[in-house]
């Protein structure tokens, strides 16, 4: 049987069109998320500078004043539905993510979803169930992106199209593994009250601090991806006009 390679090609065109329109959709729709997501948290660290000490206390103390507790809520989950749109993007592209970057992706997402849904305790310590599952979630947050992002480089440095973004998004992410040891470190005079630290070593005044550029680090991760899956699809896009527009004019 012989197949004419022009109706095959008018056959695929308008189907690959739509996925270039949906990846295009799904990776602006992330980068407004993640936007909005930055937005909130900025304004929440500014506008209750006075409440919530930026340099030593974490960002979920932002949910006892005022209206924090809806822009902590909002921020966190508009940032879990802009890290899924943003892989639902990248597989639509045609990029696998592989079981360990799903895994750890699911995870972060799931830790986002919980730390907005159960706030923490108003206190040192942990009084209540709430307070538990928010520090477990939040724990988990913070290492499991990046475990997604080394897991996910490793396929991304392997694709012509994505090799630079692979590379940034590793380092970001062997950054992010430093920063949340670092912070685990500030915090173990609050999980481990009991343990003798010497004062010169006890980090709990700069904690705040290292979880921000944490949280921020992450973001624009993610942010990373988005921008990119937006560049590689216009190019895409670009390249499927040229032919057309070499026919028109020949």
């Amino acid at each position: 049987m012989n197949h004419d390679p022009d109706s095959t090609r008018a056959r695929r065109g308008p189907l690959l069109r739509g996925f270039l329109v949906l990846t295009a959709v799904l990776s602006v729709v992330s980068i407004i998320a993640m936007v909005r997501s930055l937005a909130a948290m900025t304004y929440l660290n500014i506008h209750f500078r006075a409440e919530v000490d930026p340099y030593s206390r974490a960002v979920s103390y932002y949910v006892f004043y005022g209206d924090g507790r809806e822009e902590f809520a909002t921020a966190v989950i508009v940032l879990a539905g802009g890290t899924l749109t943003t892989l639902l993007g990248l597989r639509v592209a045609g990029l696998r993510l592989g079981a360990r970057a799903g895994m750890f992706f699911g995870v972060w997402c799931t830790s986002l979803t919980l730390c907005a849904m159960f706030p923490t305790d108003n206190s040192k310590s942990i009084t209540s169930v709430s307070g538990l599952i928010h520090q477990v979630a939040g724990a988990s947050l913070f290492v499991s992106l990046p475990l997604a992002g080394l897991a996910l480089a490793k396929r991304l440095v392997a694709d012509l199209h994505w090799a630079r973004v692979g590379l940034i998004v590793r380092r970001m992410a062997m950054v992010a593994m430093g920063l949340a040891a670092v912070y685990l470190a500030t915090r173990l005079p609050d999980i481990f009250p009991g343990l003798a630290i010497p004062g010169i070593l006890d980090g709990r005044g700069v904690s705040g601090l290292v979880q921000r550029a944490l949280f921020g680090l992450e973001m624009l991760m993610l942010m990373a991806l988005a921008v990119h899956l937006l560049r590689v699809t216009v190019g895409a896009a670009r390249e499927r006009r040229e032919p057309a527009r070499a026919e028109a004019t020949g």
